[in-house]
């Protein structure tokens, strides 16, 4: 379905932040990697880039969340982090233009594609932020791959989440099944969805979601078997692993979607590695909400990394 005036309004912000991204030096990579894999990846280029700061670089792997894309899930961060990072932001598989035909579903499975494609890419060593499902991501690689991962941020992220954490957002939702809340399938539930996710809630028009649906909504089958395979949390996992790395915890104070006992569940179970920041009056998604303070809290952890 259109925009009221017979154009994707959320195609036309696509295509806009992509002419903004090449314009700050990104170029958009297709990564055929084995097992049918195909990534897409926004990769910061260096050469005459007014845009950097002029040291030694290091790379900086941004992994986004449920429900969204690279392009989207970060926009607000590639001004602040690119002066100072080499950014590699991919998309996760189906989500944006990433594909496979394997059928591996997991959140491992994700990292391992991501710690594949850092490999291809010719980066020996990164540091990886992620956000919710992301962070998931994250997280494995991190544990899964030490010599690659060099420190880690965790954003919005439930690590340590058992088969009820979800119960009060499904509750708040009148869901039964967590697939209705990420894999909205009408502007109604978006909306419902968004003003969980948000501190403050949304005033966007019913016509806007239902774009917002049409564009961003495709792969739902088999984003829904991401989710069913997603190991963290589930009823037969194994003892929950921890990281080495010096680790960053980012929260917003009035997250609903996962309570902020969930960060401090995570410092403890990470330990004496991690630090916590908490940003007030933000809600699930501090990039869009709080891009400014997310920005200063992720440089003032990620530029003591000499």
């Amino acid at each position: 379905m259109k925009g009221m005036f017979g154009f994707s309004i959320v195609e036309f912000v696509r295509k806009r932040k992509r002419s903004q991204w090449i314009s700050k030096g990104f170029k958009s990579k297709i990564i055929q990697l084995s097992n049918g894999i195909s990534l897409h990846c926004w990769v910061l280029q260096i050469k005459n880039n007014p845009y950097i700061v002029k040291n030694k670089r290091r790379a900086l792997l941004l992994i986004h969340g449920f429900g969204t894309d690279g392009l989207f899930g970060w926009d607000t961060q590639i001004c602040a982090l690119g002066k100072h990072f080499d950014l590699l932001i991919p998309d996760l598989i189906f989500f944006g233009n990433s594909t496979t035909t394997s059928s591996q579903r997991s959140e491992i499975f994700q990292a391992e594609c991501m710690k594949s494609m850092v490999e291809y890419l010719g980066v020996e060593s990164v540091i990886v932020v992620g956000h919710s499902y992301g962070g998931f991501v994250a997280f494995w690689m991190a544990h899964n791959y030490p010599n690659v991962v060099r420190r880690l941020v965790i954003v919005s992220s439930a690590i340590c989440m058992t088969p009820s954490t979800n119960n009060t957002l499904l509750k708040k939702m009148g869901s039964s099944d967590i697939k209705d809340v990420l894999l909205p399938n009408n502007s109604g539930d978006i909306r419902k969805a968004m003003n969980i996710t948000f501190y403050k809630k949304s005033w966007l028009p019913t016509c806007i979601y239902e774009d917002f649906l049409q564009t961003m909504g495709g792969n739902r089958e088999k984003k829904a078997e991401l989710l069913d395979a997603i190991v963290i949390g589930s009823e037969n996992s194994n003892l929950l692993p921890t990281v080495n790395q010096d680790v960053l915890i980012v929260w917003g104070e009035k997250d609903r979607t996962f309570g902020l006992e969930q960060a401090f569940l995570l410092q403890r179970h990470i330990g004496e590695k991690a630090q916590l920041a908490v940003i007030k009056e933000c809600g699930h998604v501090p990039q869009l909400e709080k891009p400014t303070e997310l920005n200063e809290t992720l440089l003032n952890f990620l530029l003591l990394d000499g």
